[in-house]
């Protein structure tokens, strides 16, 4: 799996391209497509890590040019569709995304679920609330790679955790804080905004954790 990172936006979102081979999956569509520069690559799925407009801004676009699903936490579905409730507003910008979307029916899915013609890995939703009520980490166990990375959106950043007061919960961060403190030192992890880390350094250096 080849991870590229866009940054984009007024507050500069990270959107993430995960490709293998010629086939793609999109984490937190917030980049115009034509300026990724990816022309011989085809998106099979999207997936959104939580509902806010800044990870969501150019699904749209994407979805325009490839017919795939785009996936997001039932708890997080309207946000789509409502500038209000995404606080695209609270910036001055009107942010929707027409396309339907498809909530996770289950907490794992293997490549060829997503479009994916591999056996490279296994997708593991895991469910994050705290930053939005339907805040969700992307945990891909690369087999073949044997190593695992993990895509926290907003839930997790390096040396810091999310915002709670755009339609979060304090208390339901902290639990998905003691989720993350019980799981695998090794994990990589991709987060929505700024550099990438990894549990272990945000389990001793992380001053939430």
């Amino acid at each position: 799996m080849n991870i590229l990172c866009f940054q984009y936006g007024m507050v500069g979102a990270n959107m993430y391209v995960l490709c293998f081979g010629n086939e793609a999956i999109v984490i937190d569509p917030c980049c115009p497509w034509e300026e990724t520069g990816l022309s011989d690559i085809t998106v099979k799925a999207i997936l959104c890590t939580h509902g806010h407009f800044d990870h969501i801004s150019e699904a749209d676009d994407i979805l325009s040019r490839f017919s795939c699903p785009l996936y997001i936490a039932e708890e997080d579905r309207d946000m789509l569709s409502d500038p209000e409730l995404n606080h695209s507003m609270s910036f001055g910008i009107r942010v929707t995304v027409d396309v339907p979307a498809v909530s996770f029916a289950k907490e794992h899915f293997l490549p060829e679920e997503l479009g994916i013609q591999t056996e490279e890995f296994d997708l593991q939703i895991v469910p994050t609330p705290g930053h939005t009520s339907g805040s969700v980490c992307f945990l891909f166990d690369l087999k073949n790679e044997h190593r695992k990375v993990m895509f926290t959106g907003d839930m997790l950043f390096r040396r810091s955790i999310g915002r709670t007061d755009l339609g979060g919960s304090d208390l339901q961060m902290n639990d998905s804080i003691e989720l993350l403190k019980g799981m695998d030192d090794a994990i990589e992890c991709y987060p929505g905004h700024g550099p990438k880390t990894d549990l272990l350094s945000e389990k001793q250096m992380n001053p939430y954790f």
